[in-house]
């Protein structure tokens, strides 16, 4: 049967046309497979000899050895710097200044990550960082130094600060050869204050502890959590005002005093050169005007001789700082008497007997500082020493005294050095009281009413600060319980 007369065949039974259909269906379909199987590209392989390939990274024809790890960074920096150009150009000069001096430097060529930490920290102290440099909070150390000091670095601004301490790095790091150093160090620099940014000031912060509040701003940068020493960047950035452990923490720390040296020297010669200015006469249109003084002039700022008249001398304390370890968290002294040092470049026997003054028989609440006792006797807790020793330190300009930590054990050379001075040459310390080795002893506290206290003192001559009549007549009610105080002997006499 030919195909003609099938097809006549199938259309003359009922069913005939619907097997046609499906028939000319399946071969409409397998048409349209072909094609589309036919119209696929076909893959082309593009073969490349080793030795072309070699080419890319050896240079005139040299034939090297090279690892897969060392391609590794092809890509990766490609992405940091696609990331890098995604952050805006600073609004602030200064800001936009050191962003070109930060893609300039050489020691980034191999630390892009750091770049780009440093480029968004500066990123953000440009838009936040016009806020000042300085916290007022009583329990964080700054909140403890004079009040003319503050008010003057007060107009220091957090960015301008930030950078300061920044360009120090560089100087000091620079200085010791140390290169490789400074792109960790910088991330630092940058971010050891942003605790200070407005919008972080919450509870950590009201605690005093604007330190630990930069962690949370660095932890939104995904490459600065990468960073193979995050860990120690953060440790320099929590004890930058306490005893830091190596040279990333001890660098900052040093340049972060060296940067508030140089901005109180820099307001002061400002703020001088301003009142200088407004004494001399001036003049107007028309008619002379001479300058009226203030009935209730305000005290003029230091004068730059005693700014200047010796800062390097103060600054030897950096030595003993570099040479400690540990945090200075320990609740007892050491056995080993402190080291004398060179305070002469801002210590001044009247005046730091003046300061002491203020606290003898006044109560805080109910604590005291110091107390007279009627057998000629002051006796002064370590800490009205150390306020007294800073505030003067301040006034002179030496800031690496000032901003001390609390328990930085550099401060007791300063107070053994202070007390060895007024033993030796003002003759205003109860020697048979305390060894000549140590700045203070522990004395027991006999009262009235209640159990003795064991307190640690620094025991002086009251005729050093006027009358003792007059000092034991204004003694408040609650320092006339103390009947008797005595040297506590079972210390094996240390400190």
């Amino acid at each position: 049967m030919t195909m003609l007369e099938l097809v006549d065949w199938l259309a003359a039974v009922p069913w005939g046309w619907i097997l046609i259909g499906l028939a000319m269906g399946l071969v409409f379909v397998a048409v349209l497979l072909l094609t589309g199987k036919m119209k696929q590209p076909s893959v082309v392989v593009k073969e490349i000899q080793l030795s072309d390939l070699s080419a890319l990274w050896t240079k005139d024809g040299d034939v090297k050895t090279i690892h897969i790890s060392k391609l590794s960074p092809l890509w990766r920096d490609e992405q940091i710097i696609a990331k890098e150009k995604e952050v805006s150009l600073p609004i602030h000069p200064r800001a936009r200044a050191f962003r070109q001096k930060l893609q300039q430097w050489a020691w980034f060529e191999k630390f892009p990550q750091q770049l780009t930490v440093c480029i968004q920290i500066l990123a953000l102290l440009d838009r936040e960082g016009q806020c000042p440099s300085v916290v007022s909070l009583p329990s964080d150390v700054e909140g403890s130094w004079d009040e003319n000091t503050y008010r003057i670095l007060s107009k220091t601004t957090l960015l301008d600060h930030s950078l300061n301490v920044a360009e120090q790095v560089v100087r000091l790091l620079s200085e010791s050869k140390a290169w490789h150093v400074i792109p960790d160090t910088m991330i630092a620099a940058l971010g050891h204050d942003l605790g200070k940014l407005e919008f972080l000031r919450g509870y950590l912060y009201s605690l005093g502890e604007h330190p630990m509040t930069a962690e949370r701003p660095l932890a939104g940068i995904p490459e600065f959590n990468a960073l193979p020493k995050k860990n120690e960047i953060l440790r320099a950035i929590r004890l930058h005002h306490k005893m830091p452990e190596g040279l990333l923490g001890k660098t900052l720390k040093k340049a972060d005093q060296l940067a508030r040296q140089q901005e109180l020297e820099a307001a002061v010669i400002a703020e001088s050169t301003r009142e200088a200015s407004e004494t001399l006469p001036s003049e107007s249109v028309g008619e002379k005007e001479h300058f009226v003084p203030d009935p209730s002039p305000k005290p003029l700022p230091l004068p730059l001789s005693e700014i200047h008249s010796g800062p390097a001398a103060a600054w030897q304390a950096q030595a003993d700082i570099y040479g400690e370890t540990g945090e200075g968290s320990q609740t007892t002294p050491p056995d080993e008497a402190p080291r004398l040092m060179d305070i002469s470049a801002w210590f001044d026997a009247a005046q730091f007997l003046d300061g002491l003054k203020s606290y003898i028989n006044k109560m805080y609440g109910r604590r005291f500082l110091a107390f007279s006792m009627a057998d000629g006797v002051v006796y002064f807790q370590v800490k009205a020493l150390e306020e007294v020793a800073r505030k003067q330190a301040e006034r002179a300009g030496c800031m690496e005294i000032a901003t001390m930590a609390q328990r930085d054990l550099t401060m007791r050379q300063v107070l053994f050095t202070i007390v060895h001075h007024l033993r030796v040459e003002h003759d205003v310390i109860a020697r048979g009281l305390i060894k000549d080795t140590f700045f203070g002893g522990y004395f027991n506290v006999i009262r009235k009413i209640g159990k003795p206290v064991k307190g640690y003192y620094t025991p002086f001559h009251a005729e050093a600060f006027g009358s003792i009549a007059e000092m034991e007549q204004a003694k408040p009610a609650m320092l006339r319980d103390i009947q008797k105080v005595s040297p506590y002997l079972d210390n094996n006499d240390t400190e």
